[in-house]
């Protein structure tokens, strides 16, 4: 029984340039999906000048994701991971030689409908394949938030829901980016917005832009308003 599939976007996926042969091989990128999903800016990148970017944070109040439907459904584990080994190249801006879903700033999660009939012999299929993956999960989150990945590789939130859509929309399975957020202190905190914000006013290569253009394209938190209020 072959399954539709989409990638739960939470940031640059969704615009970076550099992603674009990834998004126009593989995604179906005129059906996007708007959709919630717990969100924050709690990532200090270094690739982005050391400025905040976007994490799943279980504690989170809604935010605004985009789900975006794969251009082929899979029929089984082995398209499944393919798929999966694309979306961490795109995250990495690389290639699927090293067959890679996982390093120690993040991993490539598992997220099936609760309204679909996912076969088991797939959950259990992708469940082996990341026991067998380094670094992988692992997850962090502010104290009280609980465990973000679990240990079969599912991505622990709330389903999502369509933005003035039907339910029905959405893909049978899908796949999301778990990144580790940069957590500090004791218990442990995300950044506040004087941080965020200021490491944007900070920095010298206009990665604001990563704000910005995440905005644009539908991707939005309970920060956004706070954080504009403190940008330069």
């Amino acid at each position: 029984m072959s399954q539709s599939v989409g990638v739960l976007i939470i940031g640059s996926l969704i615009w970076d340039p550099a992603r674009a042969s990834w998004r126009e091989s593989r995604l179906q990128m005129t059906r996007l999906l708007p959709v919630t999903a717990p969100i924050r800016y709690g990532r200090k990148s270094a690739s982005r000048g050391d400025t905040y970017t976007m994490v799943f944070s279980r504690g989170s109040p809604a935010g605004q994701a985009v789900v975006v439907p794969y251009v082929s459904a899979v029929s089984s584990v082995e398209d499944l991971i393919r798929e999966a080994e694309h979306l961490w190249a795109a995250e990495c801006n690389g290639d699927t030689s090293d067959h890679a879903v996982s390093a120690s700033w993040g991993c490539i999660t598992l997220f099936p409908n609760p309204g679909t009939a996912v076969p088991q012999c797939i959950l259990d299929g992708w469940a082996e394949r990341i026991s067998k993956a380094p670094k992988y999960g692992n997850v962090p989150q502010e104290d009280g938030e609980g465990e973000l990945v679990s240990k079969a590789g599912i991505l622990q939130i709330a389903w999502p829901h369509l933005v003035g859509e039907d339910e029905n929309r959405l893909p049978d399975l899908l796949l999301a980016t778990a990144t580790h957020p940069t957590l500090q202190g004791r218990p442990s905190s995300y950044p506040s917005i004087a941080m965020i914000s200021g490491a944007w006013n900070a920095g010298t290569n206009n990665n604001v832009e990563y704000f910005r253009q995440n905005t644009a394209h539908g991707i939005r938190t309970f920060q956004d308003d706070a954080i504009r209020g403190q940008l330069l």
